[in-house]
């Protein structure tokens, strides 16, 4: 509920565009797991070899490494900050608020001049509602009804205001 990372799955694909028996890989991931089919692989350290027999491997793992965006999630009933616990069962004017950090800096060289600049990221947000939630609205982003429930979508690129330096006002419509 508030927006910290329970477990990180990393989703890999490695497409075989060569139909080799065999793709090299490299992952600091444990727990690896092949999600789409039935090929096997060796590791050792952090080198994998994957058995792909011609095929594209399409598999997952586990990590512990910090993650490149993190969100804080901020709730409110009627205009005042609250847990979720507190809001669940009431009615009223509910708020969530999703914050996101990019933590992925990079010193890049540029027409001559240092840098740094954020890792450039699209972060989505979504949720779906059921029908009798009224009056949704969601800034960066759109409300879809299906008739029989809400979906509700936000979007942000966390940092890139902070690349290009853009301030408030400097960009006249809506992007």
């Amino acid at each position: 509920a508030n927006g910290n990372a329970k477990q990180t799955i990393v989703s890999n694909w490695l497409k075989n565009g060569s139909a080799n028996a065999q793709i090299h890989d490299e992952t600091e991931l444990t727990e690896i797991e092949n999600v789409k089919g039935e090929e096997t692989f060796e590791k050792n350290g952090d080198k994998i070899t994957w058995q792909a027999d011609g095929k594209d491997i399409y598999y997952q793992g586990t990590t512990e490494k910090a993650l490149p965006v993190t969100e804080k999630v901020t709730y409110f009933m009627d205009g005042k900050e609250m847990s979720p616990e507190d809001m669940a069962g009431k009615s009223g004017k509910a708020t969530i608020r999703f914050d996101y950090t990019n933590n992925e800096k990079t010193t890049q060289v540029i027409d001559g001049e240092t840098y740094e600049v954020y890792v450039p990221f699209t972060v989505m947000t979504g949720m779906i509602l059921p029908e009798d939630y009224a009056n949704v609205e969601v800034t960066n982003g759109k409300v879809i009804s299906d008739g029989d429930k809400k979906v509700v979508v936000g979007m942000a690129m966390p940092g890139l205001k902070e690349s290009l330096a853009i301030e408030e006002g400097d960009l006249k419509e809506d992007i």
